[in-house]
């Protein structure tokens, strides 16, 4: 995971739910759902706010944080929305409705879990292996063997662009490896990071917490 800061809500949407003041989600029409997912892809710059994949307006859905059957209030709090990607049994199509206690939302996502070169995640947290569980991020080669298969592919095809040695981060040149971080987190012109680029720098941020 990769934390989200969420901004204003689309403006078609406050309009929507002024003349709508008793609706819920699931009376929102395409239009509008299209909208949040739009604002959604821009602030999580492409990727999908579970897993880091890249994800499209057409290849993502709205996932509420807060499940809309436990957080009825919420359907409509764009506070409470994410894009998720569309991947059978993984992410938004993973947990359902189950309740998330560590989320994208919160800074703490970002260092309670550890990403492996392997592509495995492990919880560092019983809330993050909570989450992990639920949206079936592959902490084991059973649990999610894609998933896996994908991240560890294309974060060593990144260490290959980077002239680093992808069986194990080798590099002696701290200064390097803080450089490579502010590239991977730096977007590009059309405003999106690459695929599973927050997984590299967690990879390289606790492999720099060990030296």
């Amino acid at each position: 995971m990769r934390e989200i800061r969420k901004g204003d809500e689309p403006a078609l949407l406050t309009a929507w739910k002024h003349e709508n003041p008793h609706a819920r989600y699931r009376d929102l029409p395409a239009r509008e759902r299209r909208e949040i997912r739009i604002a959604c892809i821009a602030e999580q710059f492409g990727l999908c706010a579970y897993c880091c994949q890249s994800i499209g307006v057409d290849a993502a859905h709205n996932e509420h944080v807060e499940a809309q059957d436990t957080a009825p209030n919420r359907t409509l709090d764009c506070s409470n929305i994410v894009a998720s990607c569309q991947t059978p049994n993984q992410c938004g199509h993973g947990r359902g409705t189950q309740f998330l206690p560590l989320t994208p939302l919160m800074t703490e996502c970002e260092v309670e879990l550890k990403f492996y070169l392997s592509g495995r995640v492990e919880g560092l947290t019983t809330r993050a292996k909570t989450s992990i569980s639920a949206l079936n991020l592959g902490d084991t080669q059973e649990s999610n063997r894609g998933l896996i298969g994908k991240r560890k592919a294309l974060v060593e095809a990144i260490l290959f662009s980077e002239f680093l040695d992808p069986a194990g981060l080798v590099a002696e040149d701290d200064d390097l490896l803080a450089m490579l971080i502010d590239n991977l987190l730096t977007p590009d012109d059309d405003q999106r990071l690459q695929a599973f680029s927050p997984v590299l720098v967690n990879v390289i941020r606790h492999y720099l917490a060990r030296t």
